[in-house]
């Protein structure tokens, strides 16, 4: 039988402003989400916006929660923000990416009881956007010719091996595994996608009204559907296999989201109010 559990990731203690999910992670035994806040800061009579960080920690199975905060510090961009593990250590960058705006540019550990500054962000980097990056597969090289066209050529010559109208735009990395490439498109009606590297030619695809991550599990690829619900989809035939229970939540429109030990954790709503949600695979 599936299990769900479902967590609001909201403040009581503080009026927030805004609310962004940078994203769901895997630290050490635990189950983390980041948000980058902003919040109404009442100093004497009057009031200031202020902007931080939330940490919020589930044990696996989503009985036990805990919270950690960074608070009080200048502009921040969610979309900006990036936290990846190196050595062992979980450091946020605050501005990996330029971006539209200027916002704090600080490097922040993540440790048991605290999310603690240790210094200056490298110089940000420009975002690169799926649809704007060239995927290498030995000599094959995979880009998107136009808006909605894919194309494929080879990396020494240039030759155009094939080209293929996709009908909306790239929203995921393109993956390959045993010369079918995997990936997703939003916009005009969103699909996720399995095409033959060799020519070009749809394996198949599957109405999604939109993709913007997926996941691999077993022989399955886990989506959200046209209604922002989890699917198991045959990564072979791109038949439905399974529909994840979820209630009513809705996936978020970043779809973040990984999996652990046969368990879907992920980003929802419900109303207005941000959800981190765990439920059952199997």
């Amino acid at each position: 039988m599936n299990h769900l559990i479902a967590y609001p990731l909201t403040c009581d203690d503080i009026e927030l402003r805004a609310n962004n999910t940078v994203g769901i992670y895997k630290i050490k035994n635990k189950i983390a989400v980041l948000s980058c806040v902003s919040y109404t800061a009442h100093v004497d009579d009057s009031k200031d916006y202020m902007h931080g960080f939330i940490l919020t920690n589930f044990s696996t199975d989503f009985m036990n929660h805990g919270q950690i905060r960074l608070m009080d510090l200048d502009d921040i961009s969610a979309l900006d923000c990036e936290l990846n593990e190196k050595d062992g250590r979980f450091i946020i960058n605050t501005k990996k990416y330029k971006g539209y705006r200027k916002s704090l540019e600080k490097l922040i550990e993540v440790t048991d009881e605290e999310l603690k500054v240790i210094g200056d962000a490298p110089a940000p980097l420009d975002n690169t956007y799926s649809d704007g990056k060239v995927y290498r597969f030995g000599n094959i090289e995979v880009y998107m010719h136009s808006a909605f066209i894919m194309a494929c050529r080879e990396a020494d010559s240039g030759k155009v091996i094939w080209k293929t109208k996709l009908g909306a735009y790239l929203y995921t990395d393109v993956d390959e595994k045993d010369g079918i490439l995997y990936f997703g498109t939003d916009g005009k009606g969103g699909k996720f996608f399995a095409l033959n590297l060799s020519d070009g030619s749809i394996k198949y695809s599957y109405n999604t009204r939109g993709t913007s991550n997926f996941l691999y599990y077993k022989n399955y690829v886990l989506l959200s559907d046209e209604k922002n619900k989890p699917i198991l989809i045959d990564r072979k035939d791109g038949s439905l296999y399974k529909r994840l229970e979820f209630n009513k939540f809705e996936i978020s429109v970043y779809q973040q989201m990984l999996i652990d030990n046969d368990k879907l954790y992920v980003i929802a709503g419900k109303g207005n109010v941000p959800y981190a949600v765990c439920t059952d695979i199997e």
